[in-house]
Parts: C-alpha cells; sequence; structure tokens
C-alpha cells in the first residue's frame, strides 16, 4: 500500500469548503482547478447540480495539499452543504457574475460564519458571459455584502472556468490563505470520522466516506460505529482514490470496513476510534442566532445540525425565557436521538418550517446533567468556554467531590490532553492523586484530608466503643464516612493511609496500628477457657454448643474470643462452627500428605483411623484441604495437587 510522508514540518493539508447558490458554477470551477468533476451521481449529470457531497484534492504550488468539499447550492440540500462545512479550514465562496448575490448566498455566508470557518476567497464565476462592466457591478455588490461580515478583507478574484481567465490569481489566494490558516482539527486521543455517504463496492465490500475530524485512522484498526455501539473493523484506507496505511485528521478518508454490514450504516452516524467517547441525548452549548431569525422562546424546537447528523431538539437557555435576534446566551439542546460531541464542535440550527438556518453554536460540555436556568449553571458554562486548563481542572474537581475523578475522565470530560494537565499540576499542590485497581484519581487536597481525618476519627470512635473489636470491616467503614465501599473514592483514600501506615489491616478488618483488643477480665477468662479446649480436644474439637456450656460464655463473648484466637493464629476456622488448634490442623495436613505420597491418595475412611477421630472430624478436615489447595477429591478419595504440598 502507498503511504502517506510528511516531508517537512511545513507540510499542511488543509480542507476547503465551497459555498455558494445552485448553478454558480462550483462544480465547473473545482474540475478547472483540479480536472475532477465532482458530480458523481446521475442525476447530477442529468439535472446539472450538485446534489451530496463532492470530493476532489488540490495541490498548490508550495505542496499544501487541500481536500476540497464540492457542496450542493440548492436550498434544499443545504442540509448537505452544512454536513460539508463542518470541518473546513478555508472557505471558497463562488458568485457568479451574470446572476450576482442571491439568497442561497446569504444563507451559505451564515453557515460560513456559524461554523466559525476562519477565513477563504471569493470567486466571481462566468465572466466569460457578462460585459466587463456588468462584472464590475458585481464585484462592487460582493464586496459590499462581504462588508456586513467578518470577511470584509477577503480577497475577490473573478474567474472563468471556460477560459482560464484569473485562474492563476485564485490559486495564488488560495496559496496565501493557505499559509495563515490554522487547523479546524483540534489534536484528539479520539479519531472520529461522521458519515456522509455509505455504499457497496463488488470485490470490496462495504466502504463509508466522510472528513476525518480528530485522530487516525489506519488499515486494520478496531472500529466502533457510534451511537449504534457497532464494532467493525478497517480493511483498507483510502484518501482520494489512494490506497494508503493511515489517514489524518484533516483529510476526506474512505475506509472500506469489515464485520459490518451495509444496512446497518447511515449517514449521521460516526466512526470512532480509541476508548472514552460517549453519545448523548443533550449537550451544553453557546447559541447564538442570525440577525434575520425569529426570536426564540425557552424550549423551542429547531432542527439541530451536528456534522453529517441532522435531528430535531430543543433548545433550554440557561439565562433567560427568550433568545432574540442576534443575541447569543448559553443553553443546554436536548435532542430527539444520540450524537458523538466534543468540546469545540460547532452546529447549525434550522427552523422546523419554513426550513431556514436561524443560528449555530459550539459545544462546550458534550455529557452534562440535566438542569435548567440559573447563575450557577452560567458560571460553570463560562469557565468550561474560555477554555483555561487550571479553571477547568478546578471546576471538574469540585464537582466530583468525595468522588474523585479519573485521570482518563479528567482529559475527557475537560477536553485535555496530558502535557496540559501535567503543565498545571507540576509543582503546585491543586490536586491529590490516589491510586485504586491500577487507576490514578485526583481529588481536591482539602477532600482527601478530610476523608482521611474522617477515616482515622471513625476507627478511634469504633476502638473507644469496641475495645475488645477495634478493627472494622471495609464496608462498615465505608458506609460510616459516606462512601461506596466498592468505590474509587473509599479505595484511593484507605489505599493512602495504609501506605503511610496511618492505618493497619487485619484478618480484612481495618484499624488504628496501636489498636489492640483490650479485654475484660471476664473476656479474658472465656478466651483461656476456649483456648484449653481446643488444645485438649486435639482432632476432635467441641462444636460451638458444646464450648458454650463448658465455658458459660454467652454467645457474644464467644464469637469474640474465637475471632481474637483466630486473629492471633491460636485456633483455625476449619468449618462455621468448627474450630481446631493449628497443630491439630498440622498433624492432620502431614497424614494427609505422607499417605497419599505412598498410596498415591487417601480415603476419608483412612484419615479417619489415622486419626482416631469420627467421620465428621476427618470429613471437616479434607473439606479444609481442598478448598486450601492441598488435596482435590475424585469420587470417594483425595489427591494431592500438582504443586508443591506444605509440610
Amino acid at each position: 500500500m502507498e503511504e502517506i510522508h510528511h516531508p517537512s514540518s511545513t507540510f499542511h493539508h488543509l480542507v476547503l469548503g465551497t459555498a455558494g447558490h445552485i448553478d454558480h458554477g462550483k462544480t465547473a470551477l473545482i474540475k478547472a482547478l483540479t480536472g475532477v468533476d465532482t458530480d458523481r451521481l446521475r442525476e447530477e449529470k442529468e439535472r446539472g447540480i450538485s446534489i451530496e457531497l463532492g470530493y476532489a484534492e488540490l495541490e498548490l504550488p508550495s505542496g499544501t495539499t487541500m481536500s476540497i468539499v464540492d457542496v450542493p447550492g440548492h436550498e434544499k440540500f443545504v442540509r448537505n452543504m452544512v454536513a460539508g462545512a463542518s470541518g473546513i479550514d478555508i472557505f471558497l465562496l463562488v458568485v457568479a457574475a451574470d446572476d450576482g448575490v442571491m439568497p442561497q448566498t446569504r444563507e451559505h455566508m451564515a453557515v460560513i460564519q456559524l461554523l466559525g470557518i476562519p477565513q477563504g476567497v471569493v470567486a466571481i464565476t462566468k465572466t466569460d458571459l457578462v460585459d466587463p462592466e456588468m462584472a464590475e457591478l458585481v464585484q462592487a455588490e460582493v464586496e459590499d455584502f462581504l462588508a456586513e461580515t467578518p470577511y470584509a478583507e477577503a480577497p475577490v478574484v473573478p474567474v472563468s472556468s471556460k477560459t482560464g481567465e484569473g485562474l492563476p490569481l485564485l490559486l495564488g489566494h488560495l496559496e496565501e490563505a493557505a499559509s495563515r490558516a490554522g487547523r479546524a482539527h483540534k489534536e484528539s486521543p479520539w479519531a472520529r470520522l461522521p458519515i456522509d455517504r455509505v455504499f457497496t463496492l463488488k470485490g470490496i465490500g462495504t466502504v463509508v466516506t466522510g472528513t476525518l475530524w480528530s485522530g487516525q485512522i489506519c488499515a486494520d484498526d478496531s472500529l466502533l460505529v457510534l451511537p449504534a455501539r457497532l464494532p467493525a473493523r478497517a480493511r483498507s484506507v483510502q484518501i482520494h482514490d489512494r490506497s494508503v496505511q493511515c489517514a489524518e485528521a484533516g483529510y476526506r478518508v474512505a475506509v472500506n470496513m469489515s464485520g459490518i454490514d451495509r444496512e446497518q450504516l447511515a449517514r449521521g452516524q460516526m466512526v470512532t476510534k480509541g476508548e472514552g467517547l460517549e453519545t448523548t441525548y443533550m449537550v451544553d452549548a453557546r447559541v447564538r442566532l442570525l440577525d434575520s431569525a425569529p426570536g426564540l422562546k425557552y424550549g423551542a424546537q429547531v432542527r439541530f445540525h451536528h456534522g453529517t447528523a441532522d435531528y430535531t431538539a430543543k433548545l433550554m437557555f440557561a439565562d433567560r425565557s427568550r433568545l432574540g435576534p442576534g443575541e447569543s446566551c448559553f443553553a443546554q439542546i436536548r435532542l430527539k436521538k444520540k450524537i458523538v460531541p466534543a468540546p469545540g464542535d460547532r452546529f447549525i440550527l434550522r427552523s422546523l418550517s419554513p426550513v431556514n438556518t436561524i443560528g449555530g453554536g459550539v459545544v462546550i460540555d458534550p455529557a452534562p446533567r440535566k438542569h435548567g436556568r440559573g447563575e450557577e449553571i452560567v458560571n460553570r458554562l463560562d469557565i468550561l468556554e474560555k477554555d483555561e486548563p487550571t479553571q477547568i481542572i478546578m471546576l471538574l474537581l469540585r464537582e466530583a467531590g468525595t468522588d474523585g475523578i479519573s485521570l482518563e475522565e479528567l482529559k475527557r470530560r475537560g477536553h485535555l490532553q496530558d502535557g496540559e494537565i501535567d503543565a498545571v499540576l507540576a509543582g503546585r499542590e491543586l490536586a491529590s492523586t490516589r491510586e485504586s485497581s491500577g487507576i490514578v484519581y485526583l481529588f481536591l487536597p482539602e477532600i482527601v484530608a478530610g476523608l482521611e481525618k474522617q477515616g482515622i476519627e471513625t476507627l478511634s470512635r469504633h476502638q473507644k466503643k469496641f475495645p475488645a473489636e477495634p478493627g472494622m470491616k471495609g464496608e462498615e467503614l465505608a458506609r460510616s464516612m459516606g462512601l461506596s465501599p466498592a468505590g474509587p473514592a473509599f479505595n484511593a483514600v484507605i489505599g493512602g493511609l495504609l501506605g503511610r501506615e496511618e492505618i493497619a489491616q487485619k484478618q480484612q478488618r481495618y484499624l488504628l496500628p496501636s489498636a489492640e483488643a483490650k479485654l475484660s477480665p471476664a473476656q479474658r477468662g472465656y478466651l483461656e477457657a476456649v483456648r484449653e479446649r481446643l488444645a485438649e480436644a486435639g482432632p476432635a474439637p467441641p462444636s460451638i454448643p458444646e464450648l458454650r456450656a463448658a465455658t458459660g460464655a454467652g454467645d457474644g463473648e464467644l464469637k469474640l474470643v474465637l475471632k481474637l484466637l483466630e486473629e492471633q493464629g491460636q485456633a483455625i476456622r476449619v468449618k462455621p462452627d468448627l474450630f481446631f488448634t493449628p497443630a491439630a490442623v498440622d498433624n492432620a495436613r502431614k497424614i494427609t500428605v505422607d499417605w497419599c505420597q505412598e498410596t498415591g491418595r487417601i480415603t476419608l475412611a483412612e484419615l479417619r483411623d489415622r486419626l482416631g477421630v469420627s467421620r465428621k472430624f476427618a470429613q471437616a478436615l479434607l473439606e479444609y484441604f481442598d478448598r486450601d489447595g492441598l488435596t482435590r477429591r475424585i469420587e470417594d478419595y483425595r489427591v494431592l495437587r500438582k504443586r508443591k504440598p506444605e509440610a
């Protein structure tokens, strides 16, 4: 396969998107610049218009390459235009000299502004069809039109696709724009490819195409199609009909996919690679209405265009009940279907009926909680919108509270890179890190300090209240701290205390290092009595009811002294209600090992006879040895497991 090679650090690849009214010559201009006819469909050929997105590649004299996205110009196809404009670095607005600025010219320019495309060039086409005076009038009209937009300084170049007039000058202005252009594709650990076309080729299989928004897709990569969560594999990858090993963000990409049916795929889905991407029914965003748009009430329904997805949504403003023409505000956008957003994604809003572009905006939080209006919401979104890593990290740590936030979640939620997080935290006590089950969690230092103090104080109170049993089970300790026993916060905090030896762990219980069981005189008497009974009985110890009767201890006292004897290594629980001394267990183990080594196996009756006890004690010991990994039962006998036995 042919691979993409980047010859130097000055190499650029950008996406150039056309815009303009129907039949103003966009496709003809692209063919004149590249030699590629982007009208692909039979209907496009017959009707002479671009219905679907067309694509070509343009290489400028400097070596900069551009993927040209030729978008349709007819009003009914504006939805496709929005899909093509997503991820564009430079626009090429086309206005015909024999027609001038038309309604869709204005709508396309509105979309360009709303999508935040930083710069572009305007081509006045079909100059061969009009006299010079008419061409000058149209150029003046275009310049007046641009003066009302942020693109008043954009160069305006008269051209003829038929004669070639003006094309070298147009290429020169595109070269200048490319040298100034930043990338529309922010670095990301995830690959996202919005699907704009799906088709099947004979002998090849299912193919999807789109502009790769972020990341990299390589042949043989494992992929996931969202939001349906369909796994697939990239059989091969192409860029402008060239097979490549890997495609990077900013390229027009075709991916031949295996492991997935053509019928499962559709425009609007997202091909992704990488862990942690979420699908969602809502996003928090900055929304802006065009000056020409009607005002919208809180909860207004609109069409929401994100990449190639186009869904009905509701707008829930964060600080007002109505958004007027030309105004902007924070809003929660609630969708009918799931999308795959990331912070910084641009979107377009269109009215339901009549269908017109009315506004757009930028995703601020791709995974928000459901909320309404309020100052707290506005302040939160203001921090996220400013995109200052320190403030974002502090916000997410505050919101995480006692649950903490994993490093991966912090990166995903804050749309942060490792280097940004490292730069914020280096040499500063802004966050405390703890590890739980191999995952690094971050907490506000005061949160960790408070939890650790609470844990130590809880153990201290327990020790004072129950001096004979100073340790606490993990579940009990976690609940007393208001935490989940299996949660990362409890594991992380306890791990830190254990690591610094501020607490200890014995027999799956936590206690202070200085804690010792303090027994009353009566309890010490019961403990000594039980120890004597077990020692005297050897391989045939008394049951718990027999111990209770022999010592006079109550249920609570007997449970306590047996637990202490077990923790101290003076008793072994062979069954829930049967305790042996370590000497008795060791003797039975030695007999079992020796007999198995001599004869290859041992039966219950053989162990019973050699110990001189009843069947119930021999059976209890053999079942204990099975659980302990010493023996393995086969039918009515035991054999040693294949490991070096403990003598």
